[in-house]
This record gives structure tokens, C-alpha cells and sequence, in this order.
């Protein structure tokens, strides 16, 4: 045998000696496990939307409020209305945001803009404002600007106002007509309580 083939040989123990260490280390980690159970519960949520028209507000066709469940399960309320052409047109108190909780918490309360849905684009309406609280939530273009927060006690609700401007060629392109959705936006109520 040559030189090499003894400091192979030489090594080889070494090698296994340093991998025995290693793997040693390794076994003697400690596992602690403590048991956690969770327990889910529900009851309904303490910031509602509510159908202005259950406040006395009916705008007739105008003006449509449903809800509906999301393909994720979350609660969705929909919220309609029809714009006139080159008329900017407003619609006091179309929904209220109320306070149920049960704990007797105040929340604090915003409009969250979050993006236009299904594929819909700003091609046919200016802007739509939401008035809520002391403030206004602008969407113009899908850019948002302002904030539309309140305080909401137990028990209070605060209504929700909207204006809408849709452009004039609406009518020209022949989407003016009642039954097209011009455009679909997100925007969340978004309740925070602190403690």
C-alpha cells in the first residue's frame, strides 16, 4: 500500500468518531409538549350593518341593500345604487353601522377602501364618496383618499351616506341603462376595540 492508502485509513476513524459527536449532540435535544385546547364559540357580531330602510330611508329602486355569503364564509353586505349621468347624486343614511355588542364596548369604526371586484374598472363613474361619522372616504379613479371613521357606543348607530357621479359617457356607450354594473368596489367596515 502506498501513502495514501494508510492516511485513508488513518482517517477514516476520526471521521466516524467526529460524526458519532455530532450525531450525539443532536439526540440529546429535549421536547417538552404542553397540551393547549382551543374552544370556539359564536355568537352574532357586535358590529352590524343594518338596511337603511329599517331607519325610514327608502329610495325605491335607487337604492338596494342585501347580504350574502362569500365563497371564503364571510359575511358580505351589498350595497346598490343607481347614478344619473353627469349628475352627481347623493343618498343620505343608505346603511347604519350599529353597535349590538353585548360587553357594552365602544368601537372605533372605519371605511376601508380595498379595490375594485369581478374585473370592473373606473371607465364610466367619476367618483363615489362615503360619508360616515365626521368624515369622507373619496374614491376617485380606484385612488382613495380622506377617512370616514366614528366612535360607536353600545347600542348607537351611525349612518352611512353615498354620492356617485357617473360619467357622461355612460349614456353615450350605451351602459346607462339601469341594468349594467358600471363598477363594484370593496370597502371594509373595519371595528376596532381597545381596551
Amino acid at each position: 500500500m502506498g501513502e495514501n492508502g494508510g492516511k485513508t485509513r488513518k482517517l477514516a476513524p476520526t471521521t466516524l468518531l467526529i460524526l458519532l459527536a455530532v450525531a450525539s449532540f443532536a439526540a440529546a435535544a429535549i421536547t417538552i409538549t404542553n397540551i393547549t385546547e382551543w374552544h370556539v364559540y359564536a355568537k352574532t357580531p357586535p358590529i352590524v350593518k343594518v338596511d337603511g330602510k329599517l331607519k325610514g330611508y327608502d329610495y325605491g329602486n335607487y337604492v338596494n341593500v342585501t347580504t350574502t355569503t362569500g365563497s371564503d364564509g364571510t359575511n358580505r353586505t351589498v350595497i346598490s345604487v343607481l347614478g344619473f349621468t353627469g349628475d352627481p347624486v347623493k343618498y343620505k343614511n343608505v346603511l347604519y353601522i350599529c353597535n349590538k355588542d353585548y360587553q357594552g364596548y365602544t368601537y372605533n369604526v372605519q371605511l376601508v377602501y380595498k379595490g375594485s371586484l369581478y374585473g370592473t374598472n373606473w371607465n364610466y363613474v367619476r367618483y363615489i364618496k362615503l360619508y360616515f361619522g365626521s368624515g369622507t372616504l373619496t374614491i376617485d379613479s380606484g385612488t382613495s383618499s380622506g377617512a370616514a371613521t366614528a366612535s360607536v357606543s353600545p347600542g348607537a348607530c351611525e349612518p352611512v351616506s353615498v354620492e356617485v357621479l357617473v360619467k357622461p359617457n355612460a349614456y353615450d356607450d350605451g351602459k346607462a341603462d339601469g341594468r349594467t354594473m358600471l363598477i363594484a368596489i370593496e370597502v371594509d367596515v373595519v371595528a376596532t376595540y381597545t381596551p
